[in-house]
């Protein structure tokens, strides 16, 4: 690994003289990057985020009876885009509730096919059936008009109430049967929906990818058994190039007969158009494809803002059956034209082991305007993680894509070399995965295996158990459309908390290097009255329980679900 990080890094002085947009060099000046992302300004007076999307993207003929979108009506005060002024009764107070704000009407409208229903104002999540039959299914998306009108309860018959407008645009993507891979995106959630990797037919169900990145020439074409030991994590992403076609062929063919998916990564020559129709004209129908990743690290490598978006449109005019995914590296760097080539932005910050402030590759400092540390504007914490994914989330709130772009994380599962003086231990790494859940990550690829090994402490011994947890505790509540959503912080210690209605489920991540006690209350549970009898825990390591809440060592971890009265 320490030899690979090396060779990459002298491949790296040679082609790029900045990262991020920063000069890192000993002889290089300070040149502020750019690039920055712009924060909405805020309202003083209320704004309606009118948004419609459909509930699943695609559609399938199958599906056309059952389609429906999925209406947001949120009242904010910041500029965010599509946000428009909207007048409120006066007797509506704040706008933390929809009581007292009556209804909006909203017509959605797509080809020839037209359904209108109401609405409550400042709501999120309703869905509107729609049957899509009398439509063509087709490889070209629909465009979709959605229109709402509000007529506030009026307060007073000497002000008579008016009718306000608003309108929002959105993309239906309706496409024929196929028997071939189809890997459809929940939008009410983000989550991933699969048929079985096997290609024998089935249910989609459900899917939250964890799993690992290893490199196809390196590792799998000398060994595909090493297939066989990844096989509890799902699926399997192969780094390019895939020089040896023939052996390419047997990954598929045995990945698919172990029913694990797999991604197909074009890094290597995504900017060559010719060479990217070639590549989905080749593996588009293969029966375990779970999406294409195109670009890696553009923002690092300052490729064409375009080019993602290029790729991005030419994939979707061959194809439309999968998602397509980008990785971005950098913590603030053009952030806004490169997620537009993408439906899932994976963050990648590599903070374990790392020098915040001065790079031991480089021997030069590094500040928000110069340097290379690894890990770009990072403390060197956990917590850079929590603040990544989180950060991405609200970016992608703020330009109108928090329904249609989802967030995933790459926990790191390497170190011991150039800029890393260590390796993170599994608890560390098992904490990026809670963490990145908690903030709202679908997804979880680890860069990359093989990794450390031998005991339960290392990460492939903490993955071996975690994956299956997470599987079969964690996904169900993140994947539910009903489940409601908080996340806490406590002295550092970070906590997300889903509830469907029925149970709760906790994932609680110490991010700090401190001994800390949580009282429920402060992670949502101040219902529970019996910890015994109410409280089932699911995993942990460092950390416990009492009557009263949760006790944490440094960098405790744990898993639990609840069901207080």
């Amino acid at each position: 690994m320490v030899r690979t990080i090396s060779i990459l890094l002298m491949v790296y002085l040679f082609l790029n003289l900045s990262r991020c947009g920063k000069n890192f060099m000993a002889n290089q000046s300070v040149v502020p990057p750019g690039g920055q992302f712009v924060l909405p300004t805020q309202s003083v007076e209320p704004l309606l985020s009118f948004r419609c999307a459909p509930v699943f993207r695609p559609y399938l003929q199958e599906d056309a009876k059952s389609a429906a979108f999925v209406v947001d009506t949120p009242i904010v005060y910041d500029w965010i885009t599509g946000a428009e002024p909207i007048l409120l009764p006066s007797t509506s107070g704040s706008s933390s509730g929809s009581t007292g704000l009556g209804s909006i009407s909203v017509t959605i409208s797509v080809g020839s096919v037209k359904t209108t229903a109401n609405v409550p104002l400042n709501a999120t999540n309703v869905q509107i059936p729609i049957d899509i039959s009398k439509l063509q299914a087709q490889k070209t998306a629909y465009n979709v008009s959605c229109s709402a009108t509000y007529t506030p309860p009026s307060s007073s018959k000497s002000q008579p109430a008016y009718d306000q407008k608003f309108k929002t645009s959105a993309s239906l993507l309706y496409l024929p049967d196929t028997n071939a891979s189809v890997t459809k995106t929940d939008l009410r959630t983000g989550a991933l929906w699969v048929r079985p990797a096997n290609g024998k037919g089935g249910a989609f169900t459900p899917f939250v990818p964890q799993g690992f990145y290893i490199n196809f020439d390196q590792y799998l074409a000398k060994n595909l058994t090493m297939i066989d030991q990844l096989k509890a994590d799902g699926f399997l992403h192969p780094i390019p190039p895939y020089d040896n076609l023939t052996i390419f062929q047997e990954v598929i063919n045995k990945t698919a007969s172990a029913g694990m998916y797999i991604v197909y990564d074009m890094r290597s020559n995504y900017q060559n158009l010719t060479a990217v129709a070639q590549q989905v004209k080749t593996y588009a129908s293969i029966p375990n494809l779970l999406n294409w990743e195109t670009a890696h690290e553009p923002d690092g490598n300052s490729d064409p803002q375009n080019a993602a978006r290029s790729t991005y449109d030419l994939i979707y005019q061959m194809d439309g059956y999968h998602p397509i995914s980008i990785v971005l590296n950098c913590e603030d760097y053009n952030f806004s034209p490169y997620v537009k080539g993408a439906d899932i932005v994976i963050q990648d910050a590599y903070p374990i082991g790392i020098n915040a402030t001065y790079s031991p590759v480089w021997h030069t400092v590094c500040t928000p305007d110069f340097g290379h540390c690894g890990c770009d504007n990072c403390q060197g914490t956990l917590s850079d993680i929590k603040t990544r994914v989180q950060t991405y989330k609200e970016r992608l709130n703020i330009m109108g894509f928090d329904r249609t772009k989802s967030v995933w994380t790459t926990p790191q599962a390497f170190g011991s070399g150039a800029y890393w003086n260590t390796t993170p231990t599994g608890q560390q790494w098992a904490a990026m995965e809670f963490t990145s859940f908690s903030h709202g990550a679908l997804g979880s690829k680890s860069y990359q295996y093989p990794t450390t090994t031998g005991n339960v402490t290392t990460i492939e011994g903490t993955a071996t158990n975690l994956t299956v947890l997470i599987k079969d505790f964690v996904q169900p509540f993140i994947v539910d459309p009903k489940a409601t959503y908080a996340s806490y912080d406590y002295q550092g210690v970070d906590a997300g908390l889903w509830h469907n209605g029925t149970a709760y489920l906790l994932l609680v991540a110490n991010l700090v290097n401190a001994n800390v006690y949580v009282p429920w209350k402060d992670v949502g549970l101040g219902s529970i009255t019996n910890a015994t009898t109410q409280l089932q825990r699911i995993f942990s390591v460092s950390q416990n329980t009492n009557a009263t809440g949760l006790n944490f060592r440094p960098g405790g971890i744990g898993i639990y679900t609840a069901t207080p009265p």
